[in-house]
């Protein structure tokens, strides 16, 4: 009788056994072994509209030219999240295609263009992105119409007059206030605030350099840097002025510009 309790013990033991090797090896073959990951947070936008995911490389391809990846080193314009970034990379992107072309030559670098989103972008970054360059398209047309209004007169030999300064900062600020009524604050600071600073700078120590001792402009700073550099300031900041004026009036001679 014992024995046939100890057979039979063991027998069952062998049989659960087996039991428990099937179910494990069952759990394993499914996938069993750990709960589903789950997917990283996205990243905030980078701008403040609501962008979709994307994948658009750049700096762009010339136009006509079919869409590649980005190769490593190259900056990306989406974020981990997989939206559009609105900063430099974009709007060059955008400027090879319609930037220095008028007319009929702009409108077809502009369907390059979206032919070219369309390739690297899904929705609803696609549609964002076509609604920016519509957007900057208009804003180009407008800015020259701005162009046509607001002239600065080449500097001669001597040196730069308050009138010639005035022209320039007349310029900067309407079309600060083009880009922002266009485009949006966000753009607008994104794609050209960089840039407009320098000759903001300069135009503003034209002004400060120029202002009488005991003006609001002159502070005790000020009078210590005249004291030490003496005409040596003076001329840096005519000449600062001056690369400004350059800049601007070859701006006005076609394109966006600066």
């Amino acid at each position: 009788m014992a024995f046939l309790l100890d057979s039979k013990l063991g027998f069952g033991t062998v049989c659960v056994a087996g039991i428990f090797i099937g179910v494990t090896a069952a759990f394993w073959l499914q996938g069993g072994d750990a709960p589903p990951a789950r997917p990283a947070p996205a990243a905030a936008s980078a701008w403040d509209g609501a962008i979709g995911p994307g994948a658009l490389a750049a700096p762009a391809p010339s136009p006509g030219s079919a869409s590649r990846e980005a190769a490593p080193g190259e900056p990306s314009l989406v974020d981990a999240g997989g939206r559009l970034i609105i900063g430099l990379p974009l709007r060059q992107l955008i400027d090879s295609y319609v930037v220095k072309t008028k007319g009929g030559a702009r409108q077809a670098g502009a369907a390059e263009l979206r032919a070219y989103l369309r390739q690297g972008l899904k929705q609803p970054a696609l549609a964002q992105a076509e609604g920016l360059v519509g957007d900057y398209l208009r804003y180009l047309d407008a800015e020259q119409g701005l162009r046509a209004q607001l002239r600065i007169a080449p500097p001669g030999e001597g040196a730069l007059d308050a009138a010639q300064v005035g022209q320039m900062e007349d310029w900067l600020r309407q079309r600060t206030q083009l880009r922002e009524r266009m485009l949006g604050t966000a753009v607008a600071q994104a794609w050209f605030a960089a840039e407009d600073a320098d000759c903001d700078t300069a135009l503003a120590d034209w002004r400060r350099m120029h202002a009488p001792a005991g003006s609001a402009e002159v502070d005790s700073n000020e009078l210590q840097a005249r004291r030490l550099h003496g005409a040596v300031l003076e001329q840096r900041r005519e000449e600062g002025a001056r690369l400004c004026a350059a800049q601007l009036i070859a701006g006005m001679g076609g394109g966006a510009g600066t």
